[in-house]
């Protein structure tokens, strides 16, 4: 008979998050606060990638969408993560999650709570915006793997 007892670090850590937004929403935050707004939730290089865009609201409402899914993958009612330390950078593979050291300790600290470390741990982001539609989505999903004996 197979032994089916875990092997540390065979054992999928699963955490995701996801979050949609009205894009007149953050084209209303936008006009009303104009930068204020804009440097408090959004990295410099989020800023300098959506204003090239021809739609600006909606590249801004899809990384809001995103901030907030990441704040959902973490462990707490209502973690004091700024949203500024959670960057969605765009690569030419897709977007990519990078994280402040505040924002990098907080998901360390969950992974930890549940088994796993940062170490381990692979992040995917996916965003959607739909002009036509009105929405924008964000989604993150972390996988890790165990660390420590069931």
């Amino acid at each position: 008979m197979a032994d089916d007892a875990a092997v540390p670090g065979s054992d999928p850590i699963v955490t995701h998050g996801v979050d949609i937004v009205a894009i007149a929403r953050i084209a209303d935050l936008l006009a009303e606060f104009g930068d204020s707004f804009r440097d408090r939730v959004f990295t410099p290089a989020e800023q300098a990638y959506c204003e090239t865009q021809a739609d600006p609201p909606q590249h801004y409402a899809a990384r809001w969408a995103a901030k907030e899914a990441f704040l959902k993958t973490l462990a707490g009612a209502s973690p004091s993560v700024p949203t500024a330390a959670i960057e969605i950078d765009r690569q030419d593979d897709g977007p990519h999650l990078s994280l402040a050291p505040v924002a990098a300790d907080a998901l360390a600290a969950t992974l930890e709570e549940r088994g796993s470390s940062l170490a381990t741990a692979d992040i995917d982001v996916s965003l959607s915006h739909d002009q036509i539609a009105g929405y924008a989505v964000g989604s993150v999903t972390v996988v890790g793997t165990t660390t420590r004996h069931h």
